[in-house]
């Protein structure tokens, strides 16, 4: 068992490394990589976030946020404004610039998604996403067992 959950270790991070790789190419005439699009869809969830929360929830560190924040305001996709409650924090927010990206990181993720589940039924795919769903279930939960937050259920 021990060879199969390391080869499924390196299989899992393959699959992401390869679907980002890409995205990025289908999305590069518009400037956008996967990592702005996971921070933008997240901002799409729940608009408004401090770059502390969006770390979190993107499990990166907030210098990293920040700069990737930098980007995406200079593309005109977001904007930061001061906290009303706190004037020392900064919340980020989506503009109506970012409509236009929004379809494109569908279309992006819809072309990923082909390649990858190619010659699978739809039962086929629906059976595989469920198993990945319990999986992080119950990851996640142990995570929290262990004291470490999680992302907020999808």
């Amino acid at each position: 068992m021990k060879i199969r959950e390391r080869k499924l270790g390196l299989l899992f991070s393959d699959i992401a490394r390869f679907r980002g790789i890409m995205f990025d190419q289908m999305l590069a005439e518009d400037g956008l990589t996967h990592v702005q699009a996971f921070a933008l869809n997240h901002l799409h969830n729940r608009n408004g976030l401090t770059q502390t929360e969006l770390a979190e929830r993107m499990d990166v560190g907030t210098v990293t946020v920040s700069g990737l924040v930098d980007r995406l305001e200079a593309k005109g996709w977001v904007e930061r404004r001061i906290d009303e409650k706190d004037q020392r924090a900064k919340r980020i927010w989506l503009t109506s610039k970012v409509g236009g990206i929004r379809q494109k990181m569908f279309d992006g993720i819809d072309q990923v998604n082909d390649v990858a589940f190619e010659g699978l039924s739809d039962d086929e795919v629906d059976q595989f996403i469920d198993m990945l769903k319990n999986a992080k279930v119950k990851l996640s939960d142990k995570l929290e067992d262990m004291g470490r937050k999680t992302l907020p259920p999808d």
